[in-house]
């Protein structure tokens, strides 16, 4: 009989994670699937977890947000027992491109059935990500989103948080190496896209796929606020690369980033805290074993 681990963020989707946690146990057990729950009490607490439970497990699950997420991947690259994912989070965005429902007894229903994908990840400075990495305009909205509590919905308050920071942000000058090139502009966003959304379903890597072996990069030049909130409803239907006059997209398996000011970046939705003068990023082919469907859509 299969056993899972639980690993639960407590304040992951502004707390809802405790409610989330208690209804994925009850399923669990009307199925009589045998499990062991665990609460996380600090930041790196559910790595800690992850590592010491991979060997004794069939499953590390991680009931939370794309932070959750993010923590327990980074622990379990090139293990064999897979991470599956309790949605519990404010905007869940990995799942939308491993094809698992928001709704927990659908995202249950696809945790039993256990189907494996092998995943790519990425890294950022050594710094492990799944899903994505913003830099600019993508980031500082990101930044500015943790300070709000209302509305919950990740898309809503990224919605709130892109509007408060339209009047303060200006573009910045990065000098970007990818692809045998180099490039000095002043760029409005850079997103790098494992996955294909962030915000809670905002599209900026639609083309993205996780097991390619490539990471989307999509450049957005500077934009007028009338022209952008213009645009905005082709982010949300992953058509940005229809505004050739702003947006272009590239896919490489490494690129280099490069600044003389601070520039806010986020990473699978969590602030980065480290050097931002010098950013490389690179994709970890093949690296993490996952369950979702195996052809999501």
């Amino acid at each position: 009989m299969k056993k899972y681990k639980l690993i639960a963020n407590p304040a992951a989707g502004t707390h809802r994670s405790r409610h989330i946690a208690a209804l994925v146990v009850e399923l669990l057990g009307q199925r009589n699937i045998e499990f062991d729950l665990e609460f996380t009490a600090a930041p790196k607490h559910a790595a800690e977890i992850a590592v010491r439970s991979c060997k004794d497990f069939d499953a590390i699950v991680a009931i939370g947000g794309d932070g959750t997420v993010h923590e327990i991947a980074g622990a379990m690259l090139d293990c064999e027992t897979p991470l599956g994912i309790g949605p519990a989070g404010s905007g869940n965005d990995l799942i939308k491109s491993l094809g698992i429902p928001n709704d927990v007894r659908a995202a249950v229903d696809c945790l039993v059935a256990g189907r494996t994908r092998t995943i790519d990840a990425g890294t950022i400075n050594g710094l492990c990500f799944v899903n994505v990495v913003g830099i600019g305009f993508d980031a500082a909205v990101n930044h500015n989103s943790h300070g709000i509590r209302w509305p919950a919905s990740g898309r809503f308050r990224y919605v709130m948080a892109l509007i408060t920071t339209l009047g303060t942000y200006s573009p910045l000058p990065l000098t970007v190496t990818l692809g045998g090139s180099t490039v000095t502009q002043d760029l409005f966003l850079l997103t790098i896209g494992n996955g294909t959304t962030c915000g809670g379903g905002f599209r900026l890597t639609p083309h993205a796929k996780l097991d390619d072996g490539l990471l989307d990069v999509t450049f957005v030049k500077p934009i007028s606020v009338p022209r952008l909130l213009w645009h905005l409803p082709k982010v949300f239907q992953g058509t940005l690369d229809r505004v050739e006059r702003y947006a272009s997209m590239r896919q490489v398996t490494k690129l280099r980033i490069e600044s003389t000011l601070p520039v806010p970046v986020h990473v699978d939705g969590e602030v980065y805290r480290g050097d931002t003068s010098r950013l490389d990023i690179e994709v970890i082919p093949k690296a993490l074993k996952v369950i979702g469907k195996l052809y999501p859509g």
